[in-house]
């Protein structure tokens, strides 16, 4: 049982970017997602991850407003990732340090923070994996802080599907708001980019979500 949460954890450190798991050394992988909503409101997310030692993954994160078919308002950070030691845990844990900032109306530079757990988890005789990322973006300047939690658990179905439910948790300057977003992964063969498919609610608005995962 061990051994095999050990596997499913390495395989999801190659292909997704589950916070506590680091990429290994001179790996990486790139995500790019969109998500469009019953309002017209179309966002993007660019997101890249290397393990330049290791024991130290280097990342850039992009979200922006893609509504009127340009860039328009969103935020941007580059960031570093360490391991927290857990000995022989079956679980584990690491911190993110980053730097960035919104850009488009408005320009505020912000500090990231963070804090990744995760472990292997086995349900209706198929291995999955469990990850809580909790994060804050610190405000340099006047603007307000903004404290995320993203919960995500998955399952494996086979060589080729897997699905994904995902909790994500903000607050920032008093307003909590929270999204559902479960979704289908699917990997037509070993080494393929994988794509994903899903949804996400929030107050009653739903939205659809696409992506492209490679490994490399």
């Amino acid at each position: 049982m061990r051994t095999a949460m050990m596997i499913v954890c390495m395989f999801w450190a190659q292909v997704t970017h589950a916070g506590a798991w680091l990429k290994p050394h001179k790996e990486g992988f790139l995500s790019q997602s969109a998500v469009y909503d019953d309002a017209g409101q179309l966002d993007g997310t660019l997101f890249f991850e290397y393990g330049v030692r290791p024991k130290l993954t280097l990342g850039a994160k992009v979200d922006v407003d893609m509504t009127s078919g340009q860039i328009g308002d969103g935020t941007a950070f580059v960031f570093a990732r360490k391991p927290i030691p857990t000995k022989d845990r079956e679980y584990k844990l690491a911190y993110t340090l980053g730097i960035g900032g919104t850009f488009g109306g408005e320009m505020e530079p912000l500090l990231l923070t963070g804090l990744s757990y995760g472990r292997g988890i086995k349900a209706w005789d198929r291995y999955g994996w469990l990850a809580l990322d909790g994060a804050v973006e610190w405000a340099i300047d006047d603007g307000p802080d903004t404290y995320k939690l993203d919960t995500t658990v998955g399952l494996t179905l086979n060589d080729r599907f897997k699905v994904m439910m995902q909790v994500f948790v903000s607050e920032t300057d008093g307003t909590v708001t929270t999204k559902l977003a479960p979704s289908l992964i699917w990997q037509p063969k070993p080494k393929a980019p994988s794509f994903l498919i899903g949804i996400e609610g929030e107050d009653g608005t739903f939205a659809l979500k696409i992506g492209v995962w490679r490994s490399f």
